[in-house]
Formats: C-alpha cells, sequence, structure tokens
C-alpha cells in the first residue's frame, strides 16, 4: 500500500503540475539565473530550540507540548549574536547568499512581527529584530539574504495538525482559512520589510495525500497558487522543500541531503526537471540542522568542498547548514572548516561560479571528475576518494 499511495502521489503531482499554463516574467527568469549563478551558500537554523541544543526537531522527538516548550522564550538572550561577524564568515567562506530559519515548525519567529500571539523575538529579553541586523550586514557585504518558512506549525491553534505536528498538538483540526491568513500576513511582513530573494518553504509533507474510494485526496489544500502569487507580486523567488516534482511557479527545485537527480533518501519521488535552478542543502554537523552540543562530527573541509564540486558538475547551488548556538555563536569547528573551504574556494571558484554542469563521472581508482563549463571552458574537477584531499582543478 506504501508504495501504491507513493506512485500514485508522484503522478498526480506530475499531472497537476505541467496542467497548469504558467509563463515566468522577465524578473523571476532574471533573479532564477542570478541565484543560480551563486552555487554556495549557507543555511542556518536557528531559534529558540538552540537554548534546549538538541537539534531543531528536540520539542516534537519528546512530543513536549507547547505551553512548556513556549516558556523557553522568556529565556532567549543570545548575547554573543554579532550579524557582521556571522555575514564576515560566510563571505569568506565564499557563500554569495544566506538563508535563514525566519520561522521554524516550532512557530517562533525570529522578527518582532506584528502578525502573531507573541511567539517572536520582540516578547524575549533579547528584542532585538535579528531579521533585521542580518539584511543590514549581508546588504553591506554583497550577500542574497533569503527566508526559510515553514509550513507547519507546532505552536498555533489553527493549524490543522499532521502526522509530525501531533506530537506537540494532538489530534488538533485547526482553522486553515485562519492560518493562512496568519502565514500570508507574516510572508507579506517578511518581504516588504526586509527585501529577500527568496521565500524557502518547508513542512508541506506533514499534510500528505490519502486513498479515498480509489482515489488520491490531499488531507489539506493549501492553495499554493494563492501563496505563490502573493511572493511572486513582490518579485521574489519561490522555493518548496516537499520532497515531490516541482510545481510550475515554484523558481527553485530543492534537493534536501540528496545529489540531484540520485533518487536516494529523500527524493525518490522527485525527478530532476532542468528547466530552472536547483539547489541541495545539507548539513556541516552530522545529522542535525540546529545546534547539538554532544554532536562533535563535521563535515571536513574536504568533504564540502567535493560537494560544492559535486553540486556545481550537477547545475545545483550547495545551501549548506550551520546551526549556531544558543549564545548566538556559530560553533566553532564550523567556523574553521568554512575558513578553509574559503580558502579552495578563492583558488578555484572560476570552475563553480556561473558555470553550467556536465556531469560526474566515477572512476576506476575510486575518485571521481566532476565537469563545469563556462563559455567555451571546460573544467575537470578531481575529487579524491573518500574525500582523503581536496578537489584538483584542471
Amino acid at each position: 500500500m506504501k508504495g501504491m499511495l507513493v506512485a500514485l502521489s508522484a503522478a498526480m503531482l506530475a499531472v497537476s503540475s505541467f496542467a497548469v499554463e504558467y509563463a515566468p516574467e522577465k524578473w523571476n527568469l532574471e533573479a532564477r539565473e542570478k541565484f543560480a549563478a551563486q552555487r554556495f551558500g549557507i543555511f542556518i537554523h536557528w531559534g529558540i530550540y538552540a537554548n534546549y541544543a538538541q537539534g531543531e526537531w528536540y520539542q516534537q522527538n519528546i512530543g513536549m507540548d507547547t505551553e512548556t516548550y513556549g516558556r523557553m522564550k522568556d529565556g532567549f538572550y543570545p548575547s554573543k549574536f554579532d550579524a557582521k561577524e556571522w555575514v564576515r564568515v560566510f563571505k569568506d567562506a565564499g557563500a554569495k547568499y544566506v538563508t535563514i530559519t525566519s520561522r521554524h515548525h516550532d512557530g517562533f519567529s525570529l522578527w518582532p512581527t506584528k502578525v502573531d500571539d507573541g511567539f517572536n523575538v520582540a516578547e524575549t529579553p533579547f528584542k532585538r529584530d535579528i531579521l533585521g541586523e542580518l539584511a543590514k550586514a549581508c546588504d553591506e557585504a554583497g550577500l542574497q539574504l533569503n527566508f526559510y518558512y515553514s509550513l507547519m506549525d507546532w505552536h498555533r491553534k489553527d493549524y490543522p495538525a499532521g502526522g509530525a505536528a501531533k506530537a506537540c498538538l494532538g489530534d488538533q483540526k485547526g482553522d486553515y482559512d485562519s492560518y493562512k491568513k496568519f502565514m500570508m500576513g507574516q510572508i507579506t511582513e517578511l518581504i516588504d520589510r526586509y527585501h529577500p530573494g527568496n521565500i524557502w518553504f518547508d513542512g508541506e509533507w506533514d499534510n500528505p495525500a490519502k486513498v479515498v474510494d480509489g482515489k488520491l485526496v490531499p488531507t489539506l489544500d493549501w492553495d499554493f497558487d494563492a501563496i505563490y502569487d502573493l511572493i511572486h507580486s513582490k518579485k521574489t523567488l519561490v522555493a518548496n522543500n516537499n520532497h515531490q516534482i516541482i510545481r510550475p511557479k515554484e523558481d527553485i527545485q530543492l534537493f534536501e541531503r540528496d545529489l540531484p537527480g540520485e533518487g536516494a533518501m529523500f527524493s525518490k519521488n522527485q525527478p530532476l526537471i532542468r528547466d530552472r535552478p536547483v539547489e541541495q542543502c545539507d548539513v556541516i554537523q552530522h545529522d542535525v540542522w540546529g545546534y547539538k552540543i554532544n554532536e562533535r562530527r563535521f563535515r571536513t573541509p574536504e568533504e564540502v568542498c567535493a560537494m560544492i564540486c559535486r553540486c556545481a558538475a550537477k547545475g545545483s547551488n550547495l545551501l549548506m547548514n550551520i546551526g549556531p548556538d544558543g549564545s548566538g555563536r556559530l560553533p566553532a569547528r564550523a567556523v574553521e572548516v568554512m575558513a578553509e573551504v574559503g580558502k579552495w574556494m578563492r583558488a578555484n571558484g572560476d570552475a563553480i561560479y556561473g558555470t553550467q554542469g556536465i556531469g560526474i563521472v566515477k572512476n576506476e581508482d575510486g575518485s571521481e571528475t566532476a565537469k563545469t563549463k563556462k563559455g567555451e571552458r571546460i573544467y575537470e574537477i578531481t575529487i579524491p576518494k573518500d574525500c582523503k584531499g581536496y578537489p584538483v582543478v584542471k
């Protein structure tokens, strides 16, 4: 039955995606092209869950109720947060853009929003506008800023709880009309106030489709046309990490922790559609997006550089995640890794930025050759076996 549901879901999305006529405007196409050329960005997962230091899913993992979890709001005071220092680390690493969780699944907003019930940074002892400070620092450094925005919510009473949210909310039916109005109000506020390059959605999969009388029926109609039209009306791009075939109005195809087109992990039902930008997101701290204090394993600089090369050869950007701790500091090991990545990018960035992907060849000795192209120039990048050394560009 599970296999049938997967097949039906993919088929339904494929039909619905290509049945809708949609022609991107000139600004949209230009913004897509600019985004694709950037090739390397930094992902930031951060919120009050950083105070628990057990990753971004801590509330759901232990089934903590909303009221209990929400008390951490009163203890959120990241005294070491320095947007300029973050951006310095990111730019020195060779990143061209930053995507931050404006609001994760726990429902806490990192900006002083007027469109919620008080679960935001303005209601903490810290009070400062985190997104505003980061937007200013990015603008001064010439980096693009984008906003992750969770569709799923473990906090609001009007959210129709799906599979994952029930651990925190129980069988809450919610009121989607009310919840959608709230989301659209927040999205409008984010775009008008901070002017991001894209809105990066996550959590649609909390309400999957189900079979009713032999037909596949979504448990929740998100009304994405209305949401996407709002975002596009403000000349902002749309991305959706839904692990399914991309819809016509989605501007960037996302692959979570999967090399685009490989069909592993989350992307088994997600074919690579090569008509728009592609982005793979992944983690630098082992198997976690938000900060986890007892996780000592981090990717090496060689591994990160190899991932950048593989993505570029696939015609994809790499969005590498770092989870700051509760004080607002980036993990020391992540900073060290990024400094080394930056050295490699300064020497070899021509083979990455603004290139077209040609593909990856696996060699007999266990190494890989990633190929990119810029104009008439073809770059061959040798990635050593098991990343036991930095990629070599020819």
